[in-house]
C-alpha cells in the first residue's frame, strides 16, 4: 500500500500518523509540490484532484483526507471507528465538521501568520482577522465538546481525533489562540504525546 503525501501538509500528517499508530504497513512517498509532483499524470491517475494524501492499494486508490483515515482503520479489528451507530455518527459529525467548518478557516491562518512569515511577506491583515474570529467561534465548541473529555467520542481515541487534531499541525508557529480555549489545549496535548503524532511532526520554516 503506498501512501502519498507531503511533508509539510496538515491533511498528509494526520493519514500517516494513523498508519503509524495502528502498524499498517504502507510505503509513505513524499511528493514534492515545487516540482509539481501532485500535477503529475502518474500521481493524477491515483487523485485526479492531485491534492495528497492519497492511497494506492493494488489496482484500488481512495482520496481526500479522512476518507483515507477511514480506510486505515479499516485494514485491522480496532476501535477507531466505534463501537455503535450512536458513536459512528458522533465520529463522522466530527470529521464532517472539520473538512466543512474548520479546514476553511486554519488554512489561511497558516498562510497569513507562518507561511508569509517565514518568506519575509507581510500578512493579509483582513484575511488574517477574519480567519481568527472564525476560528474563535470554531475553537469554542470544540472547548465546549471537550469538556471533562480526553476524547471527541466514546471515552476513546477514534478517527475524529486524528481528523480534528490535523488541522492544528502549524497552530503554534501560525499563533493559534490556545490559551483561551483550555479544553482543546489538554485534548491537543494527549494527541501530541502518542508516538505516532511525534513521529510526523512536520519541519519548521524558517
Amino acid at each position: 500500500m503506498e501512501l502519498y503525501h507531503w511533508p509539510m501538509s496538515h491533511n498528509a500528517r494526520k493519514a500517516r500518523a494513523l498508519a503509524r499508530h495502528l502498524g499498517v504497513e504502507v510505503e509513505e512517498i513524499a511528493l514534492s509540490m515545487q516540482d509539481k509532483d501532485h500535477k503529475a499524470d502518474s500521481f493524477l491517475a491515483i487523485n485526479p484532484m492531485g491534492q495528497v494524501p492519497a492511497i494506492k492499494d493494488g489496482d484500488y486508490s481512495v482520496w481526500e483526507a479522512n476518507a483515507v483515515l477511514i480506510y486505515l482503520a479499516a485494514q485491522s479489528p480496532n476501535d477507531l471507528l466505534g463501537q455503535s451507530a450512536q458513536e459512528w455518527g458522533h465520529i463522522t459529525q466530527w470529521m464532517t465538521w472539520q473538512s466543512v467548518e474548520l479546514s476553511p478557516v486554519v488554512v489561511p491562518l497558516h498562510v497569513e501568520n507562518y507561511f508569509k512569515r517565514v518568506r519575509g511577506l507581510d500578512a493579509d491583515a483582513a484575511k488574517r482577522d477574519a480567519a481568527l474570529a472564525k476560528l474563535r467561534v470554531l475553537l469554542k465548541v470544540l472547548d465546549d465538546a471537550l469538556v471533562g473529555k480526553d476524547h471527541l467520542v466514546g471515552g476513546r481515541l477514534t478517527v475524529a481525533d486524528f481528523a480534528v487534531a490535523g488541522d492544528f499541525t502549524h497552530a503554534k508557529n501560525a499563533n493559534f489562540p490556545f490559551s483561551d480555549f483550555p479544553n482543546v489545549a489538554r485534548w491537543l496535548a494527549g494527541i501530541e504525546a502518542l508516538p505516532a503524532w511525534a513521529d510526523t511532526t512536520p519541519p519548521t520554516l524558517g
